[in-house]
């Protein structure tokens, strides 16, 4: 442990995004005093314990963890304040756009409020994110007035759900809605800072360029190059959306690591390449260097026309730390700079561990680069004194080899987020990738080089056919049906566990030092085995709710569920889309009666509101009204298990039901009561007992304290 000090950093990293991820876990928030406190103890303890190596390691971890829940905690009570409660259904909004992103037929912008009709507060210290219509002419720095609905941050439909509120909240977003039609005056603002000016400007190149993309290409290519150029997937065509889904290409979609380390790679190789095409320069001058800056101009500039989304940012983050590196003389790649990048990501957004994009993006590079750094370097010593043909062959294999370590660090964190894994997804980047790296991209840069002389017609027909390449991929990797692979019921705390112990491996190479990986993979077993699902959903919305009868394998919905919350409920229950018809019932009477066999048949009715409640309480173990109060009284005489009416929707949120283990429970039992008790019942779980007591969960009309 001693000798290996230099990894004592990688692990400090790792534990470091868990104290960022256990603040946001925890039931009960962790202040900034508290953490404060407990990361100057373990750092004295560190300090006063460094000749001692165990106890110092230890207590280095420990600190590392205290680090990470200060600056969740941090950021956390910087975060906005005060926000919208209620919804209000029709108001009028003025501001300032600072921000701007086409979503297809409609153009979200995000306004920096000074006033806004029904609230008393003077200043805001969040912003508003509206919808508009697809064609309205809106421009960063406008001033703007709209009548517009506004809604309160949402949280999450059902325990378990994502939580989107968390990431509105941490970009100072307050509050979302939509205008009314053309219901908006714009004027521009009489102050305008440098700031706005050249966001401003940004956005009209961004809107230049989409045009430029129009003219020179057809749908769906034309879809895929403004996704793949200034970020705006709109104009893809969702059944492509899917299919590259489906195929594990939907990476290409996003602009995050492989689009910007392809774009400033080939920067840097055009650039390096022409000064050593001059040997007056090259003998004289740090071309490399100079390379090197070329490529961090170019991945900023690709930055702003991609609309600077979270990724974009973390990927140009990664490299900008390379660009240095190499700028010092020091490795390019390592792990550490890995690290350093990680590290630097968490301090300006410590909420981003939780996210799939995050954990994505930081399993593979750190996978690839522990490979490459190790056994992949001593399979690529020698390779420029081969014959063409075997690099070649050694790139093919490096290929392949690269899809199967991403596919398997990969795996267990998108089966969890997303619910499905693409077996074929190696197959599918071996053609992709190639593609991407040396016709797709290279072009995109000539493109753009091209387009202020308006010359970028030649270039984007030649790119064409490799879009086009891309697409059928795709489309043919996409309609295999046993190369998607649905998961569902994967535990939070398993694949933790998983992923610790892998990235234990990756760190620790000496064969004892793989020993305290045991443990953790008996832990990832047992939480996985005393995981249980939920097979009743009702949302807080009061409107949507979903029953999974797991011996038929059927799932029962409402017949007006939106298709966004059918696909999110029917990947968390595993089911495949094209089973849609054979394993999804849509249920058109009211109210709803579904009954569900097993070891413990239940009657379950759900209605908006009902006419006869007492009937319902006799002749059903679950009662659920939506809109109306239920005598809870007469409901628990009757001998109901459950009864969920609008009284517990509106208090708690969305309510999660798992129906095996309600015989194990005190017999009639409501979500009221069950919340009040200290041995609560482990069958009903409400958002508002999971989310925990974070500023960004509105239920009821209250915040969560």
């Amino acid at each position: 442990m001693a000798q290996q000090r230099n990894k004592w950093f990688l692990l400090s990293v790792i534990f470091f995004g868990l104290g960022c991820a256990i603040y946001f876990c925890l039931p009960a928030r962790i202040s900034t005093t508290q953490s404060a406190t407990a990361l100057i103890l373990l750092a004295s303890g560190f300090w006063l314990s460094r000749r001692r190596t165990m106890v110092a390691f230890c207590l280095q971890l420990l600190a590392c963890l205290a680090a990470g829940l200060l600056i969740a905690a941090l950021h956390t009570q910087m975060g906005p304040t005060n926000l919208l409660t209620r919804t209000l259904y029709s108001t009028t909004v003025t501001g300032d756009i600072i921000a701007v992103e086409p979503r297809g037929k409609r153009l979200r912008a995000t306004i920096e409020p000074i006033a806004i009709d029904g609230l008393d507060q003077d200043r805001f210290d969040w912003t508003v994110r509206l919808s508009f219509l697809g064609d309205s002419d809106l421009a960063i720095g406008d001033r703007i007035s709209v009548r517009a609905r506004l809604f309160p941050l949402r949280a999450p439909s059902v325990p378990g759900d994502p939580d989107f509120a968390r990431n509105l909240y941490f970009s100072d977003i307050g509050a979302t809605g939509f205008a009314f039609g053309r219901q908006f005056e714009v004027s521009r603002g009489k102050e305008e800072n440098n700031i706005s000016a050249l966001w401003r400007y940004i956005e009209v190149l961004r809107q230049k360029i989409s045009h430029k993309i129009d003219a020179s290409l057809s749908a769906p290519e034309a879809g895929i190059a403004k996704a793949l150029i200034i970020g705006e997937r709109g104009d893809v065509w969702p059944e492509i959306a899917e299919d590259l889904r489906k195929s594990g290409l939907a990476h290409l979609l996003a602009i995050s690591g492989l689009h910007m380390g392809l774009l400033c790679g080939t920067v840097f190789f055009l650039i390096r390449c022409g000064l050593a095409a001059i040997p007056s320069i090259a003998l004289r001058y740090p071309i490399k260097k100079w390379a090197a800056i070329g490529a961090m101009t170019a991945g900023l500039v690709y930055l702003g026309l991609s609309g600077a989304t979270v990724p974009t940012q973390r990927a140009y983050v990664m490299l900008f730390v390379v660009w240095v590196a190499l700028l010092l003389d020091r490795r390019a790649i390592s792990l550490r700079l890995v690290g350093v990048a990680a590290v630097i990501v968490l301090l300006l957004r410590p909420d981003a561990v939780l996210g799939a994009s995050f954990q994505l993006s930081f399993a593979a590079v750190g996978a690839l680069v522990a490979f490459y750094d190790g056994p992949g370097r001593r399979w690529l010593d020698g390779q420029g004194a081969r014959p063409w043909f075997e690099r070649v062959l050694v790139y093919l294999a490096g290929l392949v080899i690269t899809g199967v370590i991403v596919t398997a660090v990969t795996a267990p964190i998108i089966g969890y987020h997303f619910g499905r894994i693409s077996a074929l997804g190696v197959v599918a980047n071996l053609f992709a990738i190639p593609v991407m790296a040396f016709w797709v991209m290279p072009l995109i840069v000539a493109a753009l080089a091209l387009m202020p002389f308006g010359l970028e017609y030649p270039v984007l027909w030649l790119m064409r056919p490799g879009l086009t390449i891309l697409l059928d991929t795709a489309s043919w990797l996409g309609n295999v049906e046993w190369g998607l692979w649905y998961v569902a019921g994967l535990d939070a705390a398993a694949m933790t566990c998983l992923v610790l112990a892998l990235t234990w491996c990756v760190i620790w190479r000496h064969r004892l030092m793989l020993l305290p990986v045991i443990p953790v993979l008996i832990a990832a077993v047992i939480f996985q085995t005393q995981h249980q699902s939920s097979d009743i959903l009702i949302s807080g919305d009061r409107e949507s709710w979903a029953v999974f009868d797991r011996n038929q394998k059927v799932l029962h919905i409402p017949e007006k569920l939106s298709s966004f919350q059918k696909s999110i409920w029917m990947a968390r229950f595993g089911l495949r889309p094209e089973n849609e018809n054979q394993q999804v019932q849509a249920c058109t009477d009211e109210p709803c009666y579904i009954a569900l066999g097993g070891d413990q048949p239940k009657n379950i009715i759900i209605a908006s509101a009902l006419t006869d409640p007492f009937y319902a309480c006799r002749n059903a173990d679950i009662v659920v009204d939506l809109k109306n109060d239920l005598p809870t009284k007469q409901c628990r005489a009757s001998g109901t298990d459950i009864q969920i009416d609008d009284d517990v929707l509106w208090w708690q949120g969305g309510v999660a039901i798992n129906w095996e283990n309600i015989g194990n429970t005190d017999k009639a039992s409501d979500l009221n009561t069950v919340t009040d008790r200290q041995n609560q019942d482990r069958s009903i779980l409400s958002v508002r007992q999971q989310a925990g007591p974070w500023p960004w969960i509105v239920i009821g009309g209250k915040i969560a304290r």
